[in-house]
């Protein structure tokens, strides 16, 4: 169906998607991954308000997808159009203040290059390794939200100076501001969509199996993948590790249909990447006083951004649409805002708690989200349409949920998720060529 009609029949206004998303290209084809929501529903049908009442009466009976359900008179709720929920926010959140911006980022890196500059210290007396892995690895969170608005263009007007900041904020760590900025608007432009949403992927029982075996043990099985994901994920090329491509690597499938200056931004994040690390290693003087140093604190820092992301768009009832069946508010409305409490949500810039409203409009600085977030909740939440959760618990959250579902939407179906078994492993680590060649494309 025509994003027109499907937009159309939603009852959502033709142009729901925002102008800075660049819609007037087809994002590059990917090979489907399957609907990762528990629930399957279609935007275009009245049946989806049935789905929809389905799911959230099964979230009420804790998630199981095999719950009884009694379905009465199902109620319609019509989707506003992006122009409603616009028009509802101040119109001054749309405007970056460049000395706030920058005042952020400063308070930020301040605290982030305090901690390593400690890090010495820490190195001499070990006994202190976790406390200042778990301070520095939340303000190296804090950090990446801060270059996470220059990516978006919300930092300031400048593209000169979002990029300047960006690369100060992002290099130290690991992730390449243009080529992770490319990806994650792909990411805002198709939310929820099965095929199309970029970052945590959406795999059918079968897609999963195909995902290499030791990728799926080190990042899709277990728990260690909270901390490995992000990583890996940046880093690897081949397809059958169900990346979206290196985001390192200047010629990587991730820039197939990018503008062609994509690539050579893409070498000089990277370089400022590998910059900054050779730095780190230089800096701690030896193995041993590197892990310790930047090492712990740096998957701290991956697991954050792993718990806060995965919890933002995944739950037991969330849904995800198929094409000719998602639409942009739909899609962004599938968000979820997590409250974490005890000053988490103040100190990493609400990130947590106003992400609705930033995935309907990216182009608003984090310190104006709260105001923007009660007024995109004024107009979802009396439609059924907002999700707010009180997310307290979000250690245990996200560690259970990744258990139970990972990434793997069959994973409560019968046999479950297929995790990589000791065969498939014992089978494919003694073929390298198999594991290290970038060009294996999967049939």
């Amino acid at each position: 169906m025509a994003p027109l009609q499907a937009a159309r029949l939603s009852g959502v206004r033709s142009g729901s998607l925002p102008p800075s998303h660049g819609v007037s290209a087809p994002l590059l084809p990917r090979r489907p991954r399957g609907s990762k929501g528990f629930v399957r529903t279609r935007a275009t049908t009245p049946s989806s308000a049935i789905a929809r009442v389905a799911s959230s009466k099964r979230a009420a009976s804790g998630g199981k997808v095999g719950a009884a359900l009694t379905l009465t008179e199902p109620q319609v709720a019509e989707v506003p159009s992006l122009r409603e929920l616009r028009q509802a926010i101040p119109k001054d959140c749309f405007e970056p203040d460049t000395r706030e911006s920058l005042k952020y980022a400063a308070v930020d890196l301040a605290w982030m290059f305090g901690c390593f500059a400690a890090s010495p210290f820490v190195a001499e007396h070990p006994i202190l390794t976790l406390p200042y892995a778990a301070v520095t690895g939340l303000a190296m969170w804090s950090v990446f939200v801060v270059g996470h608005d220059c990516g978006h263009g919300s930092f300031s007007k400048s593209n000169v100076l979002n990029g300047v900041v960006g690369h100060i904020c992002h290099a130290p760590l690991m992730v390449p501001f243009y080529p992770w900025a490319y990806s994650h608007k792909q990411h805002h432009r198709f939310h929820n969509h099965r095929t199309k949403d970029m970052s945590h992927p959406w795999m059918k029982a079968e897609e999963y199996k195909e995902t290499n075996a030791v990728v799926r043990a080190l990042a899709l099985d277990h728990w260690i993948g909270l901390y490995l994901g992000f990583p890996g994920y940046l880093l690897m090329e081949p397809e059958w590790s169900s990346t979206d491509g290196s985001h390192f690597w200047p010629w990587s499938r991730l820039f197939d249909r990018a503008p062609k200056d994509e690539r050579l931004k893409c070498a000089v994040s990277s370089a400022s990447c590998i910059a900054f690390l050779a730095g780190t290693f230089a800096f701690a003087g030896g193995p041993v006083n590197w892990a310790i140093e930047y090492g712990a604190p740096y998957l701290v820092f991956s697991w954050w951004l792993f718990t806060v992301t995965y919890l933002q768009h995944h739950d037991h009832d969330t849904e995800t649409f198929e094409e000719g069946e998602w639409e942009y508010v739909l899609g962004g409305a599938e968000t979820i805002d997590r409250e974490f409490g005890l000053g988490i949500d103040k100190v990493t810039h609400n990130i947590t708690d106003c992400h609705v409203a930033h995935h309907m409009f990216t182009d608003m600085p984090h310190y104006k989200l709260e105001r923007a977030t009660k007024a995109v909740r004024g107009v979802l939440e009396p439609r059924g349409l907002y999700k707010r959760r009180d997310t307290r618990d979000f250690v245990r959250k996200v560690f259970t949920l990744h258990e139970e579902n990972g990434h793997c939407i069959d994973a409560s179906a019968d046999g479950g998720r297929p995790r990589a078994t000791r065969a498939e492993l014992e089978a494919l680590l003694p073929n390298n060529n198999r594991f290290f060649t970038s060009d294996e494309k999967r049939q």
